[in-house]
């Protein structure tokens, strides 16, 4: 397995935390957790304060450089987000008056 194989290191930090698991249990969730997302690329979002606070930092970066004028496909580039994510991101500051850089 890849060394950055989300369903190996997960199921890895379950052994290691709970000793007691029934037997089986860990390889049958492997086996599902597999089947159902094997093969796709999966976002995981920045969880917690520090998340939310990154986010909203980078939010109003991409409105300082768009009130600037910078292009979306730079911005989008620069952030390494889609154009799509900073025309959203945009429109929701405009739409909730956060649109102050």
């Amino acid at each position: 397995m890849a060394a950055n194989d989300l369903i190996a290191d997960i199921l890895q930090r379950l052994r290691d935390r709970c000793k007691k698991l029934p037997a089986g249990l860990i390889e049958d969730m492997e086996q599902e957790l597999r089947a159902d997302w094997g093969g796709e690329r999966h976002y995981i979002a920045k969880g917690g304060e520090s998340g939310r606070a990154q986010l909203e930092a980078r939010d109003r970066q991409i409105h300082a450089e768009h009130q600037r004028g910078d292009h979306d496909e730079l911005i989008a580039r620069r952030h390494g987000i889609s154009i799509k994510r900073v025309r959203q991101i945009l429109s929701a500051g405009a739409l909730a008056g956060n649109a102050l850089p």
